[in-house]
Parts: C-alpha cells; structure tokens; sequence
C-alpha cells in the first residue's frame, strides 16, 4: 500500500519538557488511522506539527514521499492536509457557508461575493453528512447546537479538498446517530482514497472505524497495529505500561451492611417504570443500560433534578418527600455529572474556587465572609486526597487535563462529606491513565463505607467496578447481577434487548 505519510526521527520540546521524542511510524494512503495515547503522551504535538500551527525541533515529515516542513497552518493546507480540532473555532455571527469558505469566498466575474455559489457548494458538502437535523447553508452559526456546529468543522476542513484530514475527537459533541452517521461518512472518504487520522480516547469506536492504531506514550512511538491483529486490552497495556488487569482495583468482598438507600416502584411517565432497588454502605451499585434508557432519569429523580410520578425512596430510614437539590445536598447526596464542563465546572473560576463552591456555609464566617484560611485548608485535604496535579491552585480549571478537572468535580462533591454518590459516567473524555486514577478513588470511597450508583458508556467500567449491576431497558430493570460473576455477552443481551428474541 502507497505511504501517504512518513515520520521519521521527529523531536519537539517545550522548554525543559520533552513532547516527541525522536518518534517514527508510516501511514499509508486511504486509511483510517487511529493515534491514541494519554493525556500528555504527545499526540496534540504531534498533530499540531502535521497541521503546520507547530514547527518540529528535528526530524523529517514526508507526503507522498516528499519531504515537508510547514511554517503555518496555510502550507499545510497546501500540502493537502487538514485538521479539525476539538474545541470550536467558528465564528458564531457569521453563516454556515461564510464559515466554510471564510477568508476564500468564491466571487463572480466582477469581484462581488457569489453567496449563490457558496450556499451550492456548502450545501453539496453538508448533504453528504446525514445529522439529525438539516443545515442550511444560510444558518447562522450561533443558532445551531453543538453537535451541528461540530459537523460545520468537519465540512469546512473538507472544503480544502484535502487529501489527510485529522480529527481530533471529532464526535466528542455529537450524538449517538450523529457519530454513526460520522463513521459512515469516513469510511466513504476512506473509499475515495482520502487519509483519515483519527485522535480519540474512546477505544470502542477506535475498533469500530479504523484500520490501524499507533500508540504514544511519553512523547515515544510504542508501535502499530492492526486492528484485526489487536484488542482493547494489548493497547491500554501499550498506553500506561502495564497490563490490564493492574487497571482496575481488584474486586472487594462486600460486606452485609446497612441498606442506606431503598428505592421501591419508581414511576415517570414515559420514561420509568416500577424501579425497584437498594444500595448498602460500602457498596458500588452499577447500573447498565443504552443512552435514554431510564438511567438518566433515575439519578436525576434521586437528585431532585426531576419529578417522579410515583414510587417510595427511603434514605438513611426516612422517607424523601419531594426531593429538592439543595436537600439532597444537605442530607448526604453528592451527584458526579456526565457533561463536567457543562454541569460540573465553573471553567472560567479557578481550582480553589471551584473546589470550594459547594461548601460556603463550612468556609463562612457569622457575617458571611469567606474564611480563607479555611477555604486554603479544605483545599489542600482534596488536592492531597485525589493527587490533583497542578502548579497553583488559582489557576484556572481550564487549564488543566481532563482527568484533574474530573478531580476537581468529584473533590468538590467529597468536600461535602456525603454519604451517597452518584457518579454518571466518572470518566467520559478522560484518557486511560487518569482513568485508573479515578478507578482507584472509586474503590477507597467504597472501602470507606461510601453508597456508590455508578454508571458507564464503558460497559467494561461497570463490570469491574460494580459489587452489583442492574439493568435498565426502556424504562424498566429487566436484570439484576452480582458484578463479579455476570460475563459481558450475558449482560449486552440485557442491554440491547437481545433477551426479548426479536
């Protein structure tokens, strides 16, 4: 197969800290590739260097078998490649089709801008992407959704014609439908010969869409594979420098402790029905189930973030009467979200104040104000606890990786000193190292009598994290398992709805 790209030997440092060292790998022409790695293992560099917006110390990048050596993003876009980066850089008061072709607008023959021309070539590109919802070329960016935003990225890079396109966490906003339709749409840029290289920390869709996986660790090149020459386990083991199994903390035996929360014949219409269940202290209950399943809908009605129509929750021996967030918070709950940076963060605020948020009422005084020696004291107890890294802790939240800001959220929560947690999908977009980071304080909160309600999208998380597992299909629990015995066949059946036979 014709190599598209060659790395060879390629360095780059930031100050005293190495990002690639000496790193070569190929990639052929009209393939999927996947590069993974955590979180500081060099793959931003490195697919900064490809798009021109960072230049190498050493080394050589070949295209085509030509060597390349880009001094801005416009020479890289030259050379036929492209990149779309996962933080949004539209311009939000401009169209859909002046976005695509910013700074290149197609004119008549008397140098007037042609928005008849752009709209046709913007729609042809856009139609070619399935969403859920139809954009028009004449749509505004500000009044589309993130997901429909992320696809404007995409039809922009591809705009260029280019023969390699990067996508760094190109599904990270968009939904279930979206990122199939997404997969479909590369594997049909793949048959017409184009370069996909595929940044994720999602392994699952990695196996699904591509040919081949190099790994980063450290800023070095650990290997290729073959996705049919692999598996999930052989490449977290490349990731982290260990095996698996050293991954997960090993599965503790429960103990016969008090049930600290009983949930009987939970009813919302349209969305659950008769939701039954208890958690003990000390125990991780997880819960297993499709997006809009009911999942969603039980942690919120726990939380107090919704209604239930019926059913009986009893907490700690007394019985919830129309439970309200701030009564949840007062009485023990402590609820982790999926979306961090939409419903965990204050990303604008700094670490210490996002840590401190929900404890005013420790870190006040009799006439209001804040205690910053107390405030600094609880800080520094979190920090210490979950090992966040960072240098100061005024820094922005923003500024840090995605597996400290998860940190962040569940030392905010801690803080409280709850009895309960609820933790929706803990680490969504956090890379494979921080995971076993996170994986661990699970297991110490556990340990320490903390009643867990744990949810995944990695179906590998609830398996081994959770004492015991429900299952929750359209609505209903059709499934309940002890965690360390049920095998992951077993438990997809329930899931998708295998177990019914159609």
């Amino acid at each position: 197969m014709e190599k598209m790209i060659t790395i060879s030997n390629l360095s780059k440092s930031f100050g005293a800290t190495l990002a690639l060292d000496n790193v070569s790998f190929e990639i052929s022409k009209g393939e999927v590739h996947a590069l993974v790695g955590e979180n500081g293992a060099g793959k931003s560099t490195l697919m900064k260097i490809l798009a021109g917006n960072v230049k190498k110390d050493s080394g050589s990048i070949f295209i085509k078998g030509e060597e390349v050596s880009f001094r801005n993003p416009m020479d890289a876009v030259k050379a036929g490649v492209s990149i779309v980066y996962q933080e949004l850089s539209l311009f939000p008061d401009l169209t859909v089709m002046q976005n695509i072709f910013n700074t290149r607008e197609k004119r008549n023959l008397i140098g007037i801008v042609d928005n008849a021309k752009m709209a046709k070539e913007s729609a042809k590109i856009l139609n070619s992407f399935e969403t859920e919802h139809k954009i028009s070329p004449y749509d505004r960016i500000e009044n589309l959704s993130i997901a429909d935003r992320q696809v404007v990225e995409i039809c922009r890079a591809l705009s260029f014609g280019s023969q390699i396109l990067i996508l760094d966490e190109p599904n990270s906003a968009l939904t279930e439908s979206e990122t199939l339709s997404l997969f479909k749409f590369i594997r049909e840029l793949r048959q017409k010969g184009i370069t996909i290289i595929y940044v994720s920390h999602r392994l699952e869709e990695v196996f699904s869409i591509s040919d081949k996986i190099s790994v980063l660790r450290d800023g070095k090149y650990i290997g290729t594979w073959d996705i049919k020459d692999t598996n999930k386990k052989e490449i977290i083991s490349a990731m982290i420098g260990k095996k698996l199994e050293e991954v997960f903390p090993p599965k503790r035996k429960l103990a016969n402790t008090n049930k600290i929360l009983n949930v009987s014949n939970l009813n919302k219409k349209a969305a659950l029905k008769n939701i039954n269940f208890f958690v003990r202290e000390g125990e991780v209950l997880g819960f297993a189930g499709l997006d809009g399943c009911g999942i969603e809908n039980i942690f919120r009605i726990l939380f107090g973030l919704e209604k239930n129509d019926s059913g009986t929750i009893i907490y700690d021996g007394k019985k919830i009467e129309r439970q309200k967030p701030w009564n949840a918070l007062k009485d023990g709950w402590a609820l982790i979200p999926a979306e961090r940076h939409a419903q965990g963060l204050m990303l604008d605020w700094s670490i210490k104040e996002n840590l401190s948020f929900n404890i005013l009422n420790k870190i006040s005084g009799i006439l209001g104000f804040i205690n910053t020696v107390r405030t600094s004291a609880i800080v520094k107890e979190y920090f210490k606890k979950l090992n966040i890294v960072t240098t100061s802790m005024s820094k922005k939240v923003s500024s840090l990786s995605g597996g400290n800001q998860q940190k962040v959220v569940i030392a905010r929560w801690l803080a409280t000193n709850p009895k309960i947690l609820i933790l929706n999908d803990p680490t969504r977009g956090i890379d494979v190292g921080a995971k076993a980071e996170i994986y661990k304080i699970i297991d110490e909160l556990a340990k320490s009598g903390f009643a867990i309600l744990l949810t995944s999208s990695e179906i590998e998380e609830v398996l081994e994290l959770s004492d015991n597992i429900v299952v929750v299909y359209k609505g209903e629990i059709v499934a309940k398992f002890d965690g360390g015995t049920v095998e992951k066949p077993e438990l997809m059946s329930y899931i998708t709805g295998a177990f019914l036979g159609n």
